[in-house]
């Protein structure tokens, strides 16, 4: 199995609490000093020997993540580095159908980037993607999605937006593009081009899987796919359906004659103690807050694909000590045929960072070995 630490960029305040603590006083936003402890998670996986690490983040939201340009970030690390892969999870480029309208559970960051924003283009988006994969000479990962719950077209619209860049990427001289809501012509002179990625034909790509209606269709278009476990937004059904999906998943990547075996990366809430009493305790606070993040005086929330839930990560989560946290991802791997983990390690972003580098020790130390 591959391991790899997933992270939003997390903010720091002044004072030790977040703006959803009931304890919060008004502590300011400490940027600066967020971008030396999220330096120091990264200098540490790269270090550990992890096999991954997972960038999230969205626009206008600073409260738990200071990453609206995942694209961005993922170069800079890039640099920073030399072994570990590097992925988008998610990157999501701005979409809108004609005439489309967000829906009602859209957070207010949302609706403001919905509202307002340009829209994203695939040869820009193909661009900067080519330029992350030749910085980390091949280390990175395509995680991308278009909030695609329940609207097949929305889903036709993300995936033809997919194809545009591919298209770009391993055409020496792009033979143009019609379809239903992309069209391009085609470059009309030789020298024109754009920067093609390092590795070929093109980067690996993830997409998050947002509605159980998509499972189908990744496994037929041979996406390798992510998900939140028992603890997915879209899995209100519970972890006996999600089996299912998955199956079905599987079974359309077979049908469809891809080659090798399909993949499911699983992200899921993390923390580790080295003992089952102070294990309990952070998890007691950690879960407090997190109801607070998601319903309390912010009422914050997450809308992410793969984004757990109080609720939902009280059925399935990675929190213990190392020995219950091994027995956990056994499981997973058993239910869910998983090939990766995305450890969730600062999920909702209230927990405290001392506690957060604990876990990737003890994950070091004493989980990822059992799977190497």
């Amino acid at each position: 199995m591959d391991f790899g630490l997933f992270d939003t960029w997390n903010a720091i305040y002044a004072g030790g609490t977040v703006p959803w603590d009931t304890a919060y006083s008004g502590g300011e936003l400490l940027e600066s000093e967020a971008y030396t402890k999220n330096f120091e998670q990264v200098d540490a996986v790269e270090a550990m020997g992890w096999d991954y690490i997972w960038f999230g983040g969205g626009h206008f939201s600073k409260q738990a993540s200071m990453d609206p340009q995942v694209l961005m970030l993922a170069a800079v690390v890039a640099a920073r580095t030399k072994n570990i892969k590097i992925g988008s999870s998610i990157h999501r480029p701005l979409m809108k159908l004609p005439g489309e309208t967000l829906s009602e559970r859209a957070l207010p960051h949302e609706r403001y980037a919905f509202d307002n924003l340009t829209l994203d283009d695939p040869f820009q988006v193909a661009e900067q993607i080519a330029i992350v994969d030749q910085v980390s000479q091949g280390r990175f990962i395509y995680g991308a999605g278009a909030r695609s719950r329940g609207s097949d077209e929305r889903r036709d619209y993300f995936f033809e937006f997919l194809e545009v860049m591919k298209q770009l990427w391993t055409e020496d001289r792009f033979s143009g593009f019609e379809g239903k809501y992309y069209n391009y012509p085609a470059f009309y002179e030789p020298y024109l081009s754009i920067p093609k990625p390092y590795q070929k034909p093109y980067p690996a790509m993830l997409l998050p899987v947002d509605s159980q209606e998509s499972f189908v269709p990744m496994g037929t278009l041979g996406y390798k796919i992510a998900i939140g476990a028992g603890s997915s937004t879209h899995n209100i059904r519970g972890s006996q359906v999600l089996r299912e999906d998955v199956k079905s998943y599987r079974k359309a990547w077979m049908d469809a004659g891809h080659p090798g075996e399909p993949t499911t990366v699983v992200r899921i809430p993390t923390l580790l103690a080295d003992t089952k009493a102070e294990a309990d305790r952070h998890t007691e606070s950690l879960m407090k807050l997190a109801r607070q993040y998601f319903a309390g005086r912010m009422g914050i929330g997450s809308t992410d694909a793969g984004a757990a839930s109080p609720d939902t990560t009280e059925e399935v989560n990675l929190f213990g000590t190392a020995e219950e946290v091994v027995d956990k991802i056994e499981a997973l791997r058993e239910e869910y045929s998983t090939d990766e983990i995305m450890f969730e390690v600062n999920w909702t972003s209230s927990v405290p960072r001392d506690v957060v580098m604990n876990s990737i020790r003890i994950l070091t130390e004493k989980v990822i070995p059992k799977f190497k």
